[in-house]
């Protein structure tokens, strides 16, 4: 904090060993103030410590709140008056600060109180609670996107059948197959293992539940395969194994749903599906007995049915929600999805039926587990259309005062196929975050599957929390005005740019848009028909290669382009009250419908001169869809990013990949708001799969492709030093030490005009170290 003519104040964290650090309280270039300890242990991501500065300006001191902690000092040499200006991050008496979190930031005084909730998820506009813009931020990561997209924390592949699952109490995830133990360490992001003793049994499933008190996962299988042992015990700790008990069902039981009450020490399974047949028996194994037992459930009926989910409401009472089969339970007779909600007494044996939710959509069902929430009015589960092969999850935040429901986050992508491929939704409430494990087994039968681990930050929003300050924004006369000038200009430079062309004026085939970079691609923009580009600017060519962009008015664009990222992959579209919200917000529903549907009539007719691709409308969505003779760079480009995040990617795919991206940024030119969440979420994906891409292709020793994409990633995020380390070291191995030295000083050049100091790091720190693990 400071002021034209008093100290500059600063509150400064500051590392001393492994077992401690300080937070500091400073009259910059002169004292120390105030000095607190901290424990490192008890820091981490979303670990938050609740801090609060008072100034009092007429006693001239300072009162410093800290967590339970409260300090104060006097005699600061303040002014009786200040209008500070209030900074948060580095300065030029503290350059190196660690990187740290913000949130429900409060400035007052005895008149006024401003609120910052900082849930902005793009720009650099801080606005307060009434939505009024008060500052600005450089560089800003908005952490309310870590609520809304889900983030990859490891993927694990084993050749034999594997289990997993979530200890709370060390928030620790276990991983094992049938000789190798392994932990997922979340806060350090650290994964280790080892062998363990010989297992006495063969899991075909990996079904298993984590008892937090014997520190194990008691791995079972509920079929008779004649083996001698059924259920056993793999200490986390130890690694080692005992045989539990040989008891099994009566049949197979698979997608079960599944509750471990650790207080009784007994572990229900519900429902599932077997010899041909789906069942809704409550089957319970006590630990303490070693057994077995049907649960005679009296009450209200409940149809035989798999991929059901349950979950505690109190100690007493179960939650049992959705599934999918039929009131016979013969699986010939076909399936019936249910979204119905029953309560379980655990106490009397009673089932009551809740309610049965108004779901409208695909159908879908849920994974085996769901999570109450913190105020006990609603439940968490991941929901999915198991009857489609390459599926998405997708969390849901399900009412219990009622039948509402929410969709939040971003989908998770899954391949079920194969019967035994699961998914399980956990919860930390330490660090409030949601996580989600993934295994997609081999379709063909085989052991092999591939494991994944997500996070997601809680609360957990929907995707118009993403656009919260889209709709308020709006444009001043004077802007309006400059607009229309430069709209004029570019006007007269179109006229000059087609009288040229028409003079024979040629398109050059070589793209050159990277300073030292050339990559040779074919001008799909001038000989490919049937294509659309999402990079770089917005281009439609139809089926005679003809190019009609200039057909596409601001609002036919619009709307083409939320029907179209909406429904790509495996997003099912847009509604039609969606679409009133973005782009007709001022007008009355009537008025609205009448835009929209002009606006679709004369979008339908634009695609009518176009093969393979088609406005289609579904399940009360709007969607485009494509076939295989159309054409689209964002479709080409997410086929490439997959390939590379299953580690598929030949020099084939990767060329590919560079020259999609060489056109330019995604949606360039298109400055709508509604729009900023995808190409927040492009941006947020490429990067986690360049990291990937350059170490792959660095590796391999192949540094023109290196320099091409460090290249290409320094366009998207101009200083970002994991980039510049790449590019450089890839010209210094190609001993091309010119261009090395030429990009570094320009590097540096554009670092001091945006960070307001020097860059820490020399080239020769770059050339002669591998600084990969501190840029991250």
């Amino acid at each position: 904090m400071k002021t034209e003519k008093s100290d500059i104040y600063s509150f400064v964290f500051s590392y001393d060993n492994d077992e401690r650090s300080y937070l500091k309280f400073n009259i910059e270039a002169k004292e120390c103030i105030i000095v607190d300890t901290l424990h490192n242990k008890t820091l981490g991501a979303r670990r938050w410590i609740p801090v609060k500065i008072s100034f009092f300006l007429k006693a001239d001191s300072v009162c410093l709140a800290i967590d339970r902690r409260q300090y104060k000092s006097g005699g600061l040499g303040m002014p009786g008056e200040m209008t500070p200006s209030i900074m948060f991050g580095s300065s030029k008496f503290s350059e190196e600060i660690p990187s740290f979190a913000i949130r429900n930031l409060v400035i007052s005084d005895a008149t006024q109180e401003i609120e910052f909730p900082l849930n902005e998820s793009t720009g650099t506009s801080v606005h307060d609670k009434q939505g009024k813009v008060r500052g600005k931020a450089i560089n800003p990561i908005w952490l309310i996107n870590k609520s809304y997209y889900w983030n990859l924390l490891h993927e694990q592949v084993s050749e034999t059948t594997a289990g997993y699952n979530y200890d709370s109490r060390s928030d620790n995830f276990v991983y094992f197959n049938k000789d190798s133990l392994y932990t997922l360490d979340i806060r350090r992001n650290i994964w280790e293992g080892d062998v363990h003793r010989p297992l006495p049994m063969k899991m075909y499933l990996g079904t298993n539940f984590y008892h937090p008190d014997t520190h194990s996962a008691y791995i079972y299988e509920v079929d008779n395969h004649l083996d001698s042992c059924t259920i056993c015990s793999l200490n986390v700790l130890t690694g080692e194994v005992e045989k539990v008990d040989d008891k099994f069902l009566s049949s197979q039981r698979h997608h079960h749903s599944s509750y471990l009450d650790t207080i009784q020490n007994k572990f229900y399974i519900f429902g599932g599906f077997g010899s041909r047949k789906y069942t809704n028996t409550l089957e319970v194994y006590d630990l303490n007995r070693k057994a077995w037992n049907t649960v005679n459930l009296k009450g209200d009926f409940v149809a035989p049915r798999f991929f059901s989910s349950m979950g505690a409401l109190n100690s007493d009472e179960l939650l049992l929600f959705g599934g999918t089969g039929n009131n016979s339970g013969d699986q010939s007779l076909g399936k019936i999805y249910y979204y119905d909600l029953y309560k379980i007494s655990l106490r009397d044996s009673t089932i009551q039926k809740v309610r049965d939710f108004s779901y409208h959509g695909t159908q879908i069902v849920p994974v085996r587990n769901l999570l109450l929430s913190d105020d006990k009015t609603a439940f968490y589960t991941l929901c999915y259309p198991m009857q489609e092969a390459s599926s998405h999850l997708q969390l849901y935040k399900f009412s219990l005062e009622d039948d509402s429901y929410e969709v939040l986050g971003n989908s998770i992508p899954m391949e079920s196929k194969a019967i035994l491929s699961n998914a399980n939704l956990y919860y930390n409430n330490k660090t409030k975050e949601f996580y989600c494990c993934t295994q997609e087994f081999d379709e063909h039968g085989g052991e092999s599957s591939v494991t994944r681990f997500y996070s997601l930050a809680a609360p957990a929003i929907a995707e118009n929390a993403l656009l919260l300050y889209s709709a308020k924004e709006t444009f001043p006369v004077g802007v309006v005005l400059v607009t229309v000038v430069i709209v004029l200009v570019l006007i007269i430079a179109v006229v000059i740019y087609l009288r040229k062309k028409k003079a024979g004026r040629q398109i050059p085939e070589t793209i050159s848009d990277l300073e030292g970079v050339h990559i040779q691609a074919k001008d799909k923009s001038a000989s490919q028909a049937n294509a659309l580009y999402l990079f770089g600017e917005f281009t439609m060519l139809d089926k005679k290669g003809r190019d009609i962009t200039h057909l596409f008015s601001a609002k036919i664009k619009q709307l083409f382009l939320l029907t179209f990222l909406n429904g790509i992959g495996n997003k099912e579209g847009i509604t039609s009250t969606y679409i009133y919200g973005l782009l007709w917000p001022e007008k009355e529903l009537s008025s609205a419908k009448n835009l929209k549907g002009v606006t679709i009539n004369r979008l339908r007719k634009i695609l009518d001169d176009l093969e393979g691709i088609e406005l289609v409308y579904t399940n009360s969505r709007y969607s485009i869809k494509l076939s295989e003779n159309f054409y689209c760079d964002y479709q080409k480009y997410l086929e490439q990013i997959d390939k590379i995040r299953q580690s598929d990617a030949s020099q084939e795919v990767s060329q590919s990949l560079i020259e999609i991206l060489s056109r330019g940024k995604f949606l360039k030119s298109v400055d709508e708001s509604m729009f900023d969440s995808f190409k927040s979420e492009q941006e947020y994906e490429l990067h986690k799969i360049l990291m990937i891409e350059l170490n792959n292709l660095y590796t391999k020793g192949a540094y023109e492709q290196v320099v091409q994409s460090a290249e290409i990633w320094l366009r998207f995020d101009s200083l970002s030093d994991t980039a510049l380390w790449y590019l450089l070291n890839a010209y210094h191995k190609l001993k091309k030490e010119d261009q090395a030295m030429k990009k570094y000083y320009l590097y540096i050049a554009e670092y001091s005009k945006s960070m307001g100091n020097n860059y820490p790091h020399s080239y020769s720190d770059i050339i002669h170290n591998d600084l990969r693990m501190n840029f991250q």
